[in-house]
């Protein structure tokens, strides 16, 4: 789910245009739509920036109300109704999260983050059978990338499918490596990183510890260092 957050919260900040850092900015900057909003009410632009900045403040239920306000004016604005799913999915209010991102779908089957929300939401929300469904849709959207593996194999793994959790983060890998191995070295938030401790914790769960510690190996040898790696080594010890 970090991923996810991140690459929400990254694709708002593009989307918006917001480079304030300090709160005192962030509100000065929200204190200048709200007047820009008096002068065009039916501006949806501006509820939307609006709305990203109450999220950088922190204020996720005023963030919900311009997401609304937003959509009250286009009711199909996909980019009002991804994040307010986002929103409702962060305040815990699953129904309407997946309401949301079925509607972004509906509009956009193959729109990839309302795709992910939609997976997440369900995990968080225990529908895991609507996770596992989504997740293969995923990978049936997507068969050349690696994300939906990855993903896939998360919602596996919650249920109890090993096996095939297993298969599916090993092709992650096998797709991300080529691409991973261009750049040395490798970051901690790199997904190819990710991927080889979603594997590690796997063959550890199979009783598999020798292909579990290569996984580490493999970081080590791209840049990772190894002592940021010590819980995962005390792990195999145990």
């Amino acid at each position: 789910m970090r991923r996810l957050i991140l690459i929400l919260i990254t694709q708002l900040v593009f989307a918006t245009g917001i480079n304030a850092q300090t709160q005192q900015e962030l509100r000065d900057s929200l204190s200048m739509i709200e007047g820009l909003i008096k002068e065009h009410p039916k501006a949806v632009r501006l509820y939307l920036r609006k709305a990203a900045l109450h999220i950088d403040l922190d204020q996720w239920g005023k963030a919900l109300d311009s997401y609304d306000a937003a959509l009250a004016i286009m009711p199909y604005n996909l980019t009002a109704l991804y994040y307010r799913g986002y929103v409702n999915h962060h305040l815990k209010r699953y129904p309407f999260a997946r309401q949301d991102y079925e509607r972004v779908l509906t509009i956009e089957p193959t729109h990839r983050h309302a795709l992910m929300g939609l997976i997440y939401t369900n995990l968080d929300d225990n529908h895991l059978t609507e996770a596992f469904d989504q997740a293969n849709r995923f990978v049936e959207v997507y068969p050349d990338d690696s994300e939906p593996y990855a993903v896939r194999s998360e919602v596996e793994t919650r249920l109890n499918m090993t096996s095939a959790a297993t298969d599916d983060i090993e092709h992650a890998i096998t797709i991300e490596k080529p691409q991973a191995e261009k750049k040395y070295p490798f970051s901690q938030d790199d997904d190819i990183v990710s991927y080889q401790l979603s594997a590690f914790s796997l063959y550890l769960k199979q009783g598999k510890p020798r292909l579990a510690r290569q996984c580490l190996d493999y970081l080590i040898q791209n840049g990772i260092p190894q002592g940021s790696l010590s819980d995962y080594f005390s792990q195999l010890k145990r």
